[in-house]
């Protein structure tokens, strides 16, 4: 199993973007130098106790300069906000900066904010998100594109500079709603889920419409993989990590009150409490422990990474996180790669 650091990057009353997007480059290098496997950037706009990060192809650039290994992904870019051709262009830079390393994580978004802001309406989205994907990979996989679109036109088109994995880098999709995890399922593609989003149960039915599609659509279940947003924290002690991990994840859910009357997708969320997470959604607590709620996560979503979401809220330190990263690089990770049953 793949394990993955996810940042949406939230910015509190006293903090400053510069030093949150500063702890966030820290960490992802040193997960990169403790042999994670991706780094997973949030696009989110017009809130900044949620996310101080509506640009995060920019900041896996920055990243792709002082990394070597990780690979960089977006969790997820908001493709109907962004004309394909562009957001094209610039995964394919990623791609050429980092040797190699950019993966496309996209999805729809549910925030009416963000659609308003941008000018684009809401009841568009699931029409573009199909249509943007679909030039998106054309662009990338044709010699000279034409493309006659409902939303997007282009003709003879050559998209430069081209990526360089063949054919494109690697797609992974966010299926927060019951209808897109069939859709993911006919595409053929990968997929991210969040349990705090759609819940256990949600996840765990959507999934198995997911592989149920892929067998339909003739896809090989090898050739993808399953991603699971999990809420992480290590510590020395059951008690410790409890209590340490508890003002970060109550700082998110608090942000996620405020907002509920602006984000359908975080209706759900927003009522949960610490101990939802802390005894359901997270891995929290000592090595063994989080052992343990992974192994019941595998057992559940047969997943082929989990996403640790270490700093929920942004309110740990990065010396906090940097060691809950380091115990779960050295005595958790090692239990899922080295041959455990």
């Amino acid at each position: 199993m793949e394990f993955g650091v996810f940042y949406q990057i939230p910015c509190g009353e006293h903090q400053t973007p510069a030093a949150r997007y500063a702890d966030a480059m820290a960490q992802v290098q040193l997960a990169d130098a403790l042999g994670y496997d991706m780094a997973w950037l949030a696009e989110l706009h017009f809130a900044r106790r949620f996310s101080v990060m509506p640009a995060p192809l920019m900041m896996a650039s920055a990243l792709s300069q002082t990394t070597e290994r990780i690979m960089l992904g977006t969790a997820v870019n908001l493709l109907p906000l962004h004309h394909p051709l562009r957001i094209a262009e610039e995964v394919a830079t990623l791609d050429v900066l980092s040797g190699g390393r950019a993966v496309f994580g996209i999805g729809r978004g549910s925030n009416p904010n963000h659609y308003r802001g941008y000018g684009i309406p809401l009841e568009e989205r699931n029409e573009r998100f199909v249509e943007g994907l679909e030039m998106a990979l054309r662009a990338w996989t044709e010699e000279s594109l034409d493309y006659a679109g409902k939303f997007y036109q282009a003709e003879n088109v050559r998209l430069e500079p081209r990526p360089i994995q063949q054919p494109h880098p690697p797609v992974y999709i966010a299926s927060n709603g019951a209808d897109t995890f069939p859709l993911v399922g006919s595409l053929g593609h990968s997929i991210l889920v969040t349990p705090m989003i759609i819940t256990v149960a949600g996840v765990s039915d959507g999934l198995a419409a997911y592989r149920e599609t892929l067998a339909e659509h003739g896809h090989n279940p090898a050739g993808v993989k399953v991603v699971v947003n999990v809420p992480v924290y290590v510590g020395e002690t059951a008690e410790a990590a409890k209590a340490g991990f508890a003002p970060t994840v109550n700082n998110y859910l608090g942000t996620l009150r405020s907002m509920q009357n602006n984000s359908r997708g975080s209706s759900r969320a927003s009522q949960l409490s610490y101990d939802d997470i802390y005894n359901e959604l997270g891995a929290v607590g000592t090595p063994q422990q989080v052992i343990a709620r992974l192994e019941w996560f595998r057992e559940l979503y047969q997943p082929q990474e989990i996403m640790c979401w270490f700093n929920i809220g942004g309110m740990l330190t990065n010396d906090e996180v940097g060691r809950s990263m380091r115990l779960f690089a050295e005595e958790v990770m090692p239990h899922f790669r080295n041959g455990a049953p």
